[in-house]
């Protein structure tokens, strides 16, 4: 299907391809065609869903072509996000420390190493060795 060509819209009127409609008459029975012209195909269907929303026409009037747009449109949110967050991981896996991060990391495993120390020696102290 050829992309839908909808321009001019008012709240009382639409004008699609050049011709100018209802806003209601568009809103219920155009759409009910259009949807019902792409059958099972459900990436046509998305198509004319998105070229009415993004008009700003109400998909209300049939609720399989809204089902439909709504996970459509949730899909393409969740992989954005996936790609946002594989993104994120592979940034902080890439990641190099700051002389300030590194210098920090030396410090607390020399705090570390030396309450281990201290731990060993009053251990051998209480002993008697």
């Amino acid at each position: 299907m050829n992309t839908i060509n909808i321009t001019a819209v008012t709240p009382e009127t639409v004008c699609i391809h050049g011709q100018t409609l209802a806003r209601e008459y568009a809103e219920t029975v155009l759409l009910g065609l259009l949807i019902a012209s792409e059958g099972e195909n459900h990436a046509g269907i998305v198509k004319v869903a998105e070229a009415f929303t993004g008009a700003g026409l109400s998909l209300e009037a049939h609720p399989k072509a809204s089902r439909l747009y709504a996970g459509h449109v949730h899909e393409k949110q969740r992989e954005k996000e996936r790609l946002e967050a594989e993104a994120r991981a592979h940034a902080e896996r890439c990641r190099e420390p700051s002389r300030q991060e590194i210098a920090e990391y030396h410090a607390e495993k020399a705090r570390r190493a030396r309450e281990i120390r201290e731990h060993g020696a009053r251990l051998r102290a209480a002993r008697g060795r």
